[in-house]
C-alpha cells in the first residue's frame, strides 16, 4: 500500500516537473499544447502560416525586418565560423574575431564542427520552409482539421480507441520539444559563459572584453537558431510519425479483424467489410505514399546532415580533443543525440513498415474463399502485391527503406566514416 502510494506520488511529481500529461487528457487540454508547439513554429518560419497552411486564416508572423535580422544574423554567424575555421589567421585577428580557444591547438576543431551544425541546419530549415510553402506537406493540415473537431474517428480515420492513444503520444511529444527548445535556448548562455572562462586565453583587457561579449552574443544566438531550426521540423515529423504508426495499427486491427470473423459472417455481410477495409488500406496507402515523395528529399539531407555531423563531433570528442574535459563532453553529447534521433526514426518506421506488411498477410487470409470476377481479383492481388515492396513506409531519399535494418548499416558507415577522419586527418 505504502509503495503504490510512493509510486502514485513519484509519477504525479514527475507530471508536475516535466509536464507531461495523462492518458485521459481531454480533447481542449491536448489542443493547447499543440498549439504552443505551433507558436514556436510560427515564430521560426518553420510554418509561416501554422497547421492550416492558409494565409487568410493564420497570416504569418514572418515579417520582412524579422526576416531582415535573422539574415543579417546568419550572414554574420557564419561567416565568422568560416574565418575561424578554415583560415589560418594573424593572432591579431584571432583576438579582433573573440576567439575563445585562442593558444590551444586543437581549436580550429570546434569552429569546424560548429560551422558543419550551422550549414546542416539553414539548409534543412530553407529546404523544409520550401516543401511547406508549395503544398507538399499538406499532411500538417491535420492538426488544423483537429483544432476544430478534436481527436474524433471522422477526423483521423481511425478507431476511437487509437485516436486516444495519438491524442496522448502527440500531446506530451509536443510537450517534450517545447521544454527541449526552451531548455536549449536557456542553458547554451551559461554554457558558453563557462567555456569562455575556463578556455579562454584571450588578454584580459576592457577592449578584448568588447569582442568577447560582441561574438558570444552572436554565437549564442546563431547556434540557438540553428538547433531550433532542426529541432522544430524535428518536433512536427515524430509527431507526424506517431499518427501514421497509431493509423498504421488501426488498419492492422481492422483487417486482422475481418480475417478472424471470416466465418462468422454472411457472404454478403462480409463483402461489405471487405469492400469497406479494403477502401481503408488504399486510402492509408495513398496518404502515407503522397506525402514520402517528397518528405523523402527532406529525409535524405536529414540523413546525411546528421551523418557528417555526429561522425565528425565523434572523431574530435575521441581522437582529437578539444580540451579533454567539458568540451570534449559538450561535442560527444550532440553527437550521440543525433544518433539516438536517426534510431528512433529508424525503428518507428521499420514497425509501421512491418504493420504495413501484415495487412498483406491478413488480406490474403481474408480472402481465401471468397469467389471474385477478374476485375476484382486483379484489384486484390495488385493491392497485395503493393503491400508487399518495402518502400511502402518512409524512405531515404529513393535510395533505401527507413528501416532498423537501415540503422544498422548508419551505424556501420558512421564508424568507417569516422576512422576515416582517424586516417586523413593525420
Amino acid at each position: 500500500m505504502a509503495m503504490s502510494k510512493g509510486n502514485h506520488f513519484v509519477s504525479r511529481l514527475i507530471r508536475l516537473v516535466i509536464g507531461f500529461r495523462s492518458r485521459d487528457v481531454d480533447d481542449e487540454v491536448a489542443i493547447k499544447d499543440i498549439k504552443k508547439l505551433e507558436s514556436i513554429c510560427i515564430s521560426f518560419n518553420i510554418l509561416p502560416n501554422g497547421f492550416s497552411q492558409d494565409p487568410s486564416v493564420t497570416p504569418s508572423r514572418w515579417t520582412t525586418i524579422r526576416s531582415i535580422l535573422y539574415f543579417s544574423l546568419m550572414t554574420v554567424y557564419i561567416t565568422h565560423l568560416i574565418l575561424l575555421s578554415v583560415f589560418d589567421l594573424p593572432d591579431e585577428w584571432l583576438l579582433v574575431l573573440g576567439d575563445f580557444f585562442y593558444g590551444h591547438p586543437n581549436r580550429r576543431f570546434f569552429w569546424l564542427f560548429c560551422l558543419n551544425v550551422s550549414i546542416f541546419g539553414e539548409v534543412l530549415r530553407h529546404f523544409w520552409i520550401f516543401l511547406v510553402e508549395n503544398g507538399h506537406l499538406t499532411t500538417l493540415q491535420l492538426h488544423h482539421s483537429i483544432y476544430l473537431k478534436g481527436y474524433k474517428s471522422q477526423v483521423l480515420c481511425m478507431s476511437q480507441f487509437y485516436c486516444q492513444k495519438f491524442r496522448f503520444v502527440a500531446t506530451n511529444l509536443a510537450i517534450l520539444w517545447v521544454r527541449i527548445v526552451l531548455c536549449v535556448s536557456i542553458s547554451l548562455a551559461p554554457i558558453f559563459i563557462v567555456i569562455v572562462h575556463s578556455v579562454s586565453r584571450l588578454p584580459k583587457t576592457s577592449e578584448q572584453y568588447v569582442y568577447i561579449g560582441f561574438w558570444l552574443l552572436v554565437n549564442y544566438l546563431g547556434l540557438v537558431c540553428t538547433l531550433v531550426s532542426i529541432m522544430l521540423p524535428g518536433a512536427l515529423v515524430t509527431i507526424q510519425l506517431s499518427y501514421f504508426y497509431f493509423k498504421a495499427s488501426s488498419v492492422a486491427r481492422t483487417v486482422q479483424d475481418l480475417a478472424v470473423r471470416r466465418g462468422r459472417l454472411s457472404k454478403v455481410d462480409y463483402l461489405l467489410e471487405y469492400k469497406t477495409t479494403v477502401c481503408e488500406i488504399i486510402q492509408y496507402q495513398n496518404e502515407i505514399e503522397q506525402v514520402n515523395i517528397h518528405f523523402r528529399n527532406w529525409l535524405i539531407f536529414l540523413y546525411l546532415g546528421i551523418s557528417f555531423a555526429t561522425d565528425f563531433g565523434a572523431y574530435i570528442a575521441v581522437f582529437v580533443h578539444i580540451d579533454r574535459g567539458f568540451m570534449d563532453l559538450f561535442i560527444a553529447g550532440i553527437s550521440i543525440i543525433g544518433l539516438v534521433s536517426i534510431g528512433a526514426c529508424s525503428y518507428t518506421n521499420g514497425v509501421i513498415l512491418t504493420k504495413m506488411i501484415s495487412y498483406c498477410k491478413n488480406l490474403r487470409k481474408a480472402t481465401r474463399c471468397l469467389q471474385f470476377n477478374a476485375k476484382a481479383f486483379i484489384k486484390g492481388t495488385d493491392l497485395q502485391n503493393r503491400l508487399s515492396r518495402t518502400d511502402i513506409a518512409f524512405t531515404i531519399g529513393s535510395l533505401f527503406d527507413m528501416t532498423s535494418r537501415v540503422f544498422v548499416i548508419y551505424l556501420i558507415e558512421n564508424i568507417c566514416l569516422i576512422m576515416m577522419f582517424a586516417v586523413n586527418l593525420r
